[in-house]
């Protein structure tokens, strides 16, 4: 029933979307980033090479990880010209959104008999519904972090080392869908910790040695040929050069225009949209100057391409992309430490603002961009009182936190690391596990702990 219910809603959707504007393609590029997915997935279907370029000679690119662009290469090999249709990637998209459903119901039922009416809300909920209209990797992150919580309960009460080693190997697929996910298995291991502390559950196996090390072991296992391939083809074994970019030109210019008072303009001065090209940017033109005056040493002609609109999305220029990452690292840290107290309280009311997202734009409307409050308003505020709610219901003292520590640290990690951005994409994974915090835990019959 849940299946046939979930199969209704987005078909239901993609009539809406095709009759209201012609094709069920009208948001797949509406991201700058989905252009670069999809060619980066035509390139390993065509030519199995990791490549952003368009045209002979393929460049290997280091900007994205392979996480989302090999599941859109499959259909494309499998497929050919079908497969490369938008449409039928949309498709898979839709797809797996269905399975989220099912992986949501399953997870749910070995914590509350109100399973069905979990998966039932986060079927209609508006946001993960958008974003599968989007070729981003939103809906694929959102059904590795379910398989993660589901392998996790279980290993809880299994206790077999497999399920550790696969846990760890889930994260690193995490990793390779959205590299800040970096910090995803530092919640595994810290719960690794509140185990050892807390009275295991009844019915549970001896706890075996080493489940921190086949943890780590799996996340090597998963990672290590993708690091030995930039550092063959880059010189560096790291995920990507986004870290530096991201931190300064998004993270750290978010906390400037906190200090500033001049965040309502945060849609317009942190825009990479192409009709925004040339209104003001003075917090990126700041960033590029320091990042030129960190690397004086270049050529002339080589500085004189330092700028944002080169590096924001990427690296267009002919520099060294890690150079240039390592460089923005130190200038973004050093934006975040200016004003540490200021950086805090940015972070804390930004991961708020994401959990409420619109309603925060009801309170405080953008600048110079069209917006309803009312809508806003009705929107956003369901999710505020989900909010509310989870935090009466969890500090009530009516639930054991050991039990809830791992759902309610992954979602605080997953703020943490959006933060200071606002983005709703990035709350997207987070509602089946707000869904789960609201409704724990009325106890039931842990998983059999015996071996198929």
């Amino acid at each position: 029933m849940l299946l046939l219910a979930a199969g209704l809603v987005h078909a239901a959707m993609l009539l809406l979307i095709h009759y209201r504007s012609g094709s069920i393609t009208t948001y797949a590029f509406q991201s700058l980033d989905a252009g670069e997915y999809y060619q980066i997935a035509r390139n390993l279907a065509e030519h199995g090479v990791f490549s952003q370029s368009t045209t002979p000679p393929l460049q290997p690119d280091t900007w994205r990880t392979p996480g989302y662009p090999l599941l859109l290469a499959l259909p494309m090999w499998l497929m050919g010209e079908l497969g490369q249709d938008p449409a039928a990637l949309i498709l898979l998209n839709q797809l797996l959104a269905v399975v989220n459903v099912l992986l949501l119901y399953k997870l749910a039922c070995t914590l509350t008999p109100h399973a069905r009416w979990i998966a039932l809300l986060y079927l209609i909920e508006p946001f993960h519904l958008y974003y599968t209209l989007w070729l981003l990797g939103t809906t694929l992150f959102t059904t590795l972090l379910l398989l993660l919580a589901l392998l996790w309960r279980q290993a809880r009460y299994r206790q077999r080392r497999i399920d550790f080693l696969g846990a760890g190997g889930l994260a690193g697929l995490l990793i390779l869908v959205w590299p800040l996910a970096v910090l995803v298995p530092v919640v595994l291991l810290l719960d690794l910790l509140v185990q050892r502390a807390a009275k295991l559950p009844a019915g549970s196996r001896p706890v075996p040695r080493f489940r921190g090390l086949l943890l780590l072991l799996g996340l090597v296992v998963v990672l290590a040929p993708w690091l030995l391939r930039n550092q063959q083809v880059a010189g560096h074994a790291a995920l990507s050069h986004q870290s530096g970019i991201v931190l300064a030109y998004f993270k750290a210019a978010e906390v400037r225009l906190w200090n500033e008072a001049r965040t309502r303009n945060r849609y317009r001065e942190l825009s990479l949209h192409p009709d925004d090209r040339y209104q003001p940017h003075a917090v990126w033109e700041t960033i590029d100057e320091q990042l030129r005056s960190e690397l004086h040493d270049l050529p002339p002609e080589q500085l004189d391409q330092l700028h944002w609109y080169n590096l924001a999305q990427g690296n267009t220029t002919t520099v060294d992309s890690f150079v240039i990452s390592a460089a923005l690292h130190r200038i973004g840290t050093r934006m975040l430490l200016d004003k540490p107290l200021n950086t805090f309280s940015c972070f804390i009311v930004r991961m708020a603002a994401n959990l409420i997202f619109p309603l925060d734009l009801a309170i405080t409307p953008p600048h110079l961009a069209a917006r309803s409050r009312l809508r806003d308003a009705l929107i956003g505020t369901p999710y505020a009182l989900l909010c509310l709610w989870i935090v009466f219901h969890l500090l009530g003292g009516r639930t054991s936190w050991p039990d809830w520590f791992f759902t309610a640290a992954l979602v605080g990690v997953l703020l943490l690391i959006a933060a200071p951005q606002i983005e709703p994409r990035f709350r997207v994974p987070l509602i089946p596990f707000l869904l789960l915090l609201a409704a724990w835990p009325v106890p039931v019959q842990p998983p059999s702990t015996k071996s198929n």
